[in-house]
């Protein structure tokens, strides 16, 4: 046989072998391919937002965060904490390793009640760089619950009139008024006895 027939007889005889190794044997990061651009990713979230992992806890293969949320970018999310879950199956194109404490910009999905995220939906460490590029794409956000407001003033006011009279004052020209009625009542009481 020549080289070329071996060659040729040897690819035949490991294609089966191949193929098995090709259907079977791919890596899980083969099965979730990413998502061109940030801007396709941000098209494709119901809500982006910056958060904090409080807590982790699984239930089955799925694994729940609860996160602190900080700056929000898109979508209605305006609570302070938010529940986001993630599929833990190796195939899932899930995220079970984020770590509690660590900042992550997270893009997810709104099912019924719940958020969800995965690799392919541009979650990522919330690096500087990385909310620099989610800023340039959605603008700079608003934090999910707006700050209190600032405490009130105390109000004063200032007197537009002169300030209110003593007693006396107010009282000295009722006092003469009823001290001329009396005196007249008298004078007229002596007169009339006179006459009469």
């Amino acid at each position: 046989m020549s080289g070329t027939r071996r060659l040729l007889a040897a690819l035949l005889l490991s294609a089966p072998v191949l193929g098995v190794v090709v259907a079977t044997g791919a890596p899980a990061t083969a099965a979730c391919p990413p998502v061109s651009t940030l801007e396709d990713r941000a098209a494709a979230a119901a809500d982006v937002f910056t958060g904090t992992v409080a807590d982790a806890s699984e239930s089955g293969s799925t694994r729940t965060y609860t996160v602190t949320v900080g700056q929000v970018y898109k979508g209605s999310v305006a609570t302070e904490q938010v529940s986001v879950t993630t599929d833990t199956r190796p195939r899932a194109c899930g995220l079970p390793t984020l770590a509690p404490g660590d900042e992550y910009v997270f893009f997810v999905q709104e099912s019924g009640d719940e958020l969800t995220t995965g690799r392919r939906t541009g979650s990522w460490p919330a690096t500087d760089a990385y909310i620099a590029r989610v800023e340039a794409v959605l603008g700079s956000g608003h934090p999910a619950v707006p700050p209190p407001p600032p405490p009130a003033e105390a109000v004063t006011f200032e007197t537009v009139a002169d300030p209110p009279a003593e007693l006396s004052r107010v009282a000295a020209p009722g006092l003469a008024l009823i001290l001329v009625g009396v005196l007249g009542l008298v004078l007229a009481s002596v007169r009339g006895r006179r006459r009469g």
